[in-house]
């Protein structure tokens, strides 16, 4: 399919595809820190912010989800970057929130190119067994994770796959279109009657133009 095997000595690049990445989930309203006699108490941030005076670290308990993920780093900066960031990726199926998969080549190739045009957050990846992948996976732009490049770079051996030059072409087409689209109101040349029935579908994020009250 669209990707390729990479040997352990090959640096970093874009499109690097690593399994068992840290996700590291908190919630700013509920941080359990741990106090110099190691016990724990759980708080906020706004609070720790107020006691610290917003200089000063903290010990604070989270967990850690191991997931897959690629990397979005450009490959000069991920060549002496001090970090590197990667995106998330899901199960295709679970990006989308389908309850019901498809069933044939013809409505899953409909579906995939549909989502490819309009769906700018998600960047599908086929399935491929030989690289892991049993079922087709999608890369998540919103979700990205910032790890050490240096420490990454010694655990190499967590790398499973590398996108071909096609798949990277695509990749960061789609990477860029993603960060760089900007908001705009679709609904600005409506009528009044033809924004209420807009608005019905999206009443909170929506706002009338004077000629639309």
């Amino acid at each position: 399919m669209i990707y390729d095997s990479v040997d352990i000595t090959k640096p970093i690049k874009q499109g690097d595809i690593f399994q068992n990445i840290p996700r590291v989930d908190f919630s700013l309203l509920k941080i359990p820190i741990i106090e110099d006699d190691s016990n724990t108490r759980l708080t906020n941030w706004r609070d720790i912010i107020d006691e610290t005076g917003g200089t000063s670290a903290i010990t604070a308990i989270f967990p850690i989800k191991p997931v897959n993920a690629i990397v979005i780093t450009q490959n000069c900066d991920a060549v002496r970057g001090e970090y590197l960031c990667l995106c998330q990726i899901d199960e295709y199926t679970k990006a989308l929130n389908l309850q019901t998969p498809p069933r044939n080549p013809n409505k899953w190739n409909k579906l995939i190119i549909q989502h490819s045009k309009m769906n700018l957050r998600l960047f599908y990846l086929p399935a491929d067994s030989h690289f892991g992948f049993e079922n087709r996976m999608a890369a998540d732009f919103r979700v990205i994770l910032r790890v050490p490049r240096q420490e990454l770079d010694n655990m190499r051996d967590l790398r499973v796959a590398r996108l071909n030059n096609v798949g990277t072409e695509h990749f960061r087409e789609s990477l860029g279109q993603f960060f760089r689209r900007y908001p705009y109101n679709e609904w600005y040349p409506l009528t009044k009657e033809e924004f209420n029935t807009y608005s019905d579908s999206c009443p909170e994020s929506v706002k009338p133009y004077p000629w639309q009250k």
